[in-house]
């Protein structure tokens, strides 16, 4: 039951930091980060560099999680999300306090989008071009890997980004928007 409160809570750590808004988190000095999850991510994720380290003050009570956001020590938290990056890459991964990988959101930008994709974008936009697209996979431990990419097409001076999945299925699109000129830009 347990687990399933942890891969729940994940989850919604993971969509809110798709989000960029996060639930509540606590900066840590890696200094504070347990060895056992330093050691951990190094294994699991060799030439990354760290960048940010944070916990997540988690409790059980009566088999719920509960966020405590009076937690005061620095020590005994039960989450922790280490921020990496490599060469164009960004990860960022979840371990529990035992330096177990619970759950990762990775993203590339301008990645080589598959064959699928490409011409399921194409026939669903036709006339349209390909701007920049960037690759986000989301990997959730002990469920099945999700990846999903969000792509910018341009046409004409009309700009809209649209997200598939992983065979090239429109997931969802963006309100097309108008791009400013060159000249209007330098006006502003």
């Amino acid at each position: 039951m347990k687990k399933l409160f942890i891969v729940l809570f994940t989850l919604g750590i993971t969509v809110q930091a798709f989000a960029q808004d996060v639930l509540f988190e606590v900066k840590l000095a890696k200094e504070k980060v347990p060895t056992v999850i330093i050691e951990s991510v190094q294994e699991d994720f060799p030439g990354f560099i760290m960048e940010e380290f944070d916990a997540v003050p988690i409790e059980y009570v009566e088999d719920d999680v509960i966020v405590n956001k009076n937690f005061n020590s620095d020590e005994d938290y039960d989450t922790y999300e280490i921020s990496l990056s490599s060469k164009g890459r960004h990860i960022t991964a979840i371990y529990d306090k035992k330096g177990t990988l619970i759950s990762l959101v990775e993203k590339i930008k301008n990645a080589i989008l598959p064959i699928a994709v490409v011409r399921n974008v194409e026939k669903a936009y036709p006339g349209w071009a390909f701007e920049k697209d960037n690759y986000k996979m989301v990997h959730y431990n002990g469920l099945k890997e999700k990846k999903r990419y969000k792509i910018t097409l341009e046409k004409g001076m009309k700009r809209m980004k649209v997200y598939t999945d992983a065979n090239g299925k429109i997931l969802n699109k963006s309100r097309t928007g108008m791009m400013k000129s060159h000249r209007n830009l330098k006006n502003n």
